[in-house]
């Protein structure tokens, strides 16, 4: 073996991973090159670890001359004889970020203790040892060869994105170019709404365990770009970071097309809840961008409603699924076919948009303003819980014998408990309140009393009175439960809070 000096330095990236010839010179597919017959003394370990350059160092301490990714070649000079220093030498090279060391077989190095191997697989420090016969400069050329090919693969691979670009340029949606620049990268590409991981940064290339890395993109509605890979020698930063930058300037044209079409739409959908625009033009125009009934209407909670406009047209328009969205009174609302894939990105949107309710299907646009009431409701249902989709009628508060319409519902309660709403106007005594109570305790004195804070003997005054106002009597089977029904009429339309504890009757 030859102790040659002097070094050799490729262009792979620090943190990436991949086989030789690849996306980089790892350990382990260092190690699996048939001419530089070296072997691991710790086998199994750190073999993820890349290498970027290779150097002959025969220091005591070459850490603090040789930095991150390199592979140091000794004869074993600088090598204690005793346990305690040859640790503190591999101490010495893993904290500088040095890939592996690799000692001459048969040369000048002391037996390596146990201990200190012991300790170099705890670390997760690559240790090898390379046969006698070969010289390090052959080594060097293995690690200048690899990493020269990782560069030429490199920038092939980013050449080819951009040509898939190019090809994509016409696509209406991300979906084609995101499975074109997956099969390149050997990864599986997913576009994720502004929200998912708050406080990542543009440009990072973050992972989140496994083979999955995330980075946001730099265009309309800050979506995040997901990787996922099979193969673990596959991820490289670098490409990683290039198709983020090609995607993101993808989105950003279509985005700049889409405003108009956006805009229009959304003038458009202000006017169907209006029923100021003919609804024949109107079902014209959804037919043209595939908008097939039943529909679906949808909101999101007051907020930020700009950004969730910006990022709920993105997601229907990359996954592909014709929507119309607009902002009133800090409101989102949606316009979208009621079919699996419209509910898959309303699922995706839910986590950023807060909750959302959702219509029953409808079909014709004279039904849209009762099927927005209908969302309003259901959004309303589902309380406090971020991140909820909650859909008309499938709510367990709904009732098996009342309409799902609101116009009808409000008139079911309206019937019942109009009278006793005109005398609470006109004595200001709460009897509706009294009363939903009252059913909700099975009729039972006790409970009503001590959950509405009054005495017992009120609560039969007040329920004397409900009972003459609504002429009706609550001993009675059948007018219990037609007071019962039109108080859940009146919740279910939002005219009465649904709070506090209930029992189910």
């Amino acid at each position: 073996m030859s102790g040659t000096t002097g070094g050799t330095s490729g262009t792979g990236q620090p943190g990436g991973s991949g086989a030789a010839g690849a996306t980089g010179l790892t350990v382990r597919s260092f190690l699996a090159i048939p001419e530089v017959t070296t072997r691991s003394l710790t086998p199994g370990v750190g073999e993820e670890r890349p290498i970027t350059w290779a150097h002959v160092s025969e220091l005591e301490d070459p850490g603090r001359w040789l930095g991150h990714g390199a592979l140091v070649m000794t004869t074993g000079l600088p090598i204690p004889a005793d346990a305690a220093g040859q640790i503190a030498y591999f101490d010495g090279m893993y904290r500088a970020g040095i890939a592996a060391v690799a000692i001459g077989a048969r040369m000048s190095a002391p037996p390596l203790t146990a201990e200190a191997l012991a300790h170099a697989t705890e670390l997760g420090f690559p240790v090898l040892e390379t046969a006698y016969e070969t010289p390090f400069i052959l080594l060097a050329t293995a690690v200048a060869e690899a990493s020269e090919r990782a560069r030429a693969h490199r920038i092939r691979l980013t050449e080819q994105m951009y040509a898939v670009l190019r090809e994509h340029a016409d696509t209406k949606t991300a979906a084609p170019l995101l499975a074109a620049i997956g099969e390149l990268l050997g990864a599986e590409l997913d576009l994720r709404p502004h929200g998912d991981r708050p406080g990542a940064e543009p440009g990072r290339i973050d992972a989140l365990g496994g083979l999955a890395y995330e980075t946001p993109l730099l265009t309309l509605g800050s979506p995040t770009l997901r990787f996922t890979f099979a193969d673990p020698n596959a991820p490289d930063p670098s490409l990683m970071q290039h198709a983020a930058g090609i995607l993101a300037s993808a989105l950003s044209v279509r985005s700049a097309a889409r405003r108009n079409e956006w805009l229009y739409g959304s003038i458009l959908l202000g006017n169907i809840l209006d029923a100021s625009v003919p609804w024949e033009f109107a079902t014209r125009y959804l037919q043209a961008r595939g908008f097939e009934e039943p529909l679906l209407m949808s909101v999101a909670p007051p907020g930020e409603t700009a950004g969730h406009l910006e990022t709920a047209q993105l997601a229907f328009a990359d996954a592909g699924v014709p929507a119309l969205a607009t902002v009133r009174d800090e409101e989102l609302i949606l316009l979208t076919p009621s079919h699996d894939s419209a509910s898959r990105v309303l699922d995706q949107l839910a986590p950023a948009l807060g909750q959302i309710g959702v219509s029953a299907p409808f079909a014709g646009l004279g039904s849209a303003s009762g099927a927005h009431r209908q969302a309003v409701i259901a959004r309303s249902q589902a309380g406090n819980r971020e991140g909820a989709i909650s859909r008309f009628g499938s709510s367990a508060e709904a009732s098996l014998f009342l309409p799902r319409d609101p116009e009808q519902l409000r008139a079911i309660a309206d019937q019942v408990l109009g009278p006793l709403r005109a005398y609470e106007r006109r004595r200001g005594t709460p009897l509706v309140q009294t009363l939903r109570v009252f059913l909700e305790e099975n009729r039972s004195w006790v409970r009503a009393s001590e959950r509405l804070f009054i005495h017992r003997q009120t609560l039969v005054a007040r329920i004397a009175r409900v009972e003459t106002v609504l002429s009706r009597d609550l001993n009675s089977m059948e007018d219990a439960a037609e007071c019962w029904l039109a108080v859940r009429a009146a919740i279910q339309t939002g005219e009465i809070d649904d709070e506090g504890p209930r029992t189910n009757v």
